[in-house]
């Protein structure tokens, strides 16, 4: 019996000794022993924590002495009562209240064999402000977001007016319209001032793009598309391109009246920034592989090129707008980082599966797959 009693005493000293609230209530909730801390916490007395006292009457006295916080989100003092009643019927999970002077205070209570149950208290409210600060950090980010998405749209709604004019007049001056030029380079002249004003309209539309997205005003607009109608219109765009760096752009489709449910704009946008860039990423006499096939029943576009390819350290921001490769860079490539950033968040909108394997100076393959459901005639696996 004495060295029982002794091992209390120590078992009770070490429970003074911790930093956590510690009390054990028995099988109908009345509390049988306590530690300091428990005290302390809550500035209960000895006699307000002595044996037998039930844990609603603590509660009944936090709520005397002003302790919680109640109202509002937090409900009234009955609710109060009912939720720490309601807890302690099922034991799982934790119990969190606000105490008036700025404390979170954390419960989290398991049964024990002989149908009472343990309760361990903490104070998280260095926890709790940290999740505030975070939480403001984030909405204020957030607003930052859409105060940038904002201005970017109504900058590029501002700015496209005055371009497409620039576009139009320089293109009437290119096909002399009105008369031949009394100089040859003035029609030289026109034709770079449309060159560069219709790349430079691509590129805000690519930002009004993005800004959409990242505003959540984006949606697709899903129609029966033919598929070699949209991949010819591409390779007609970029032919030129090809041509002065001397590279051969293949296509094939299989079968040749595959058709989607897609929008078509998107994906005239999706084919135009893959292929771009693997013409623009190319060594000069290479060859730049478009390709359309069906596999287990799902549409799949691949874009192949034997070019410079992506270094291995760059993939994980391969989808990141603004960010450009080291390959890219060093070959002083005109680019701003938003085409690819675009062809995922298209490729999303569609639910289709973006691949992206790529060796540094080997080359790129780019793989594109659509749901089934995007099929417009239901096809089964096809050796191609």
């Amino acid at each position: 019996m004495p060295e029982s009693t002794a091992f209390e005493g120590i078992l009770l000293d070490a429970l003074d000794n911790i930093s956590e609230a510690f009390v054990i209530y028995d099988k109908d909730g009345y509390l049988v022993t306590c530690n300091a801390k428990f005290r302390e916490l809550y500035s209960y007395t000895e006699e307000n924590t002595h044996p037998g006292v039930h844990f609603l009457e603590l509660g009944k006295l936090d709520l005397e002495k002003g302790n919680i916080v109640v109202g509002d989100e937090f409900g009234s003092d009955e609710e109060y009562l009912k939720r720490k009643s309601d807890y302690r019927e099922t034991l799982k999970g934790s119990f969190i209240v606000q105490m008036m002077d700025g404390r979170w205070i954390k419960t989290t209570d398991r049964p024990l064999t002989d149908g009472g149950f343990v309760s361990v208290q903490s104070d998280i409210t260095e926890i709790k402000r940290n999740e505030a600060q975070l939480l403001r950090a984030k909405e204020n980010a957030e607003l930052a977001n859409r105060a940038k998405s904002d201005f970017i749209a109504n900058m590029s709604h501002e700015l496209r007016t005055p371009l497409n004019a620039i576009i139009g007049f320089s293109s009437l001056l290119t096909s002399e319209v009105y008369g031949l030029h009394s100089d040859p380079r003035y029609k030289e002249y026109a034709a770079d001032v449309e060159g560069a004003g219709s790349h430079l309209l691509s590129l805000i539309n690519e930002l009004l793009d993005l800004a959409k997205i990242e505003s959540g005003d984006f949606h697709i607009e899903p129609q029966e598309t033919d598929v070699a109608q949209v991949t010819g219109s591409c390779k007609t765009m970029l032919s030129a391109r090809a041509s002065e760096r001397n590279i051969r752009l293949h296509t094939s489709i299989n079968p040749p009246d595959m058709a989607l449910m897609v929008d078509p704009i998107r994906l005239k946008q999706i084919l135009v920034n893959l292929a771009g860039n693997a013409v623009k990423f190319s060594h000069p006499g290479g060859q730049v592989s478009i390709e359309w096939t069906y596999e287990k029943g799902r549409a799949v576009l691949t874009v192949t090129d034997e070019g410079v390819g992506i270094e291995k350290e760059f993939m994980p921001y391969l989808f990141h707008a603004f960010k450009r490769s080291r390959i890219a860079k060093n070959l002083h490539c005109e680019g701003t980082g938003l085409g690819l950033a675009l062809v995922k968040r298209f490729s999303d909108a569609h639910n289709a599966r973006l691949t992206v394997d790529s060796i540094a100076n080997k080359g790129t393959t780019v793989r594109l797959a659509f749901p089934v459901e995007r099929n417009i005639h239901q096809q089964t696996e096809i050796a191609v």
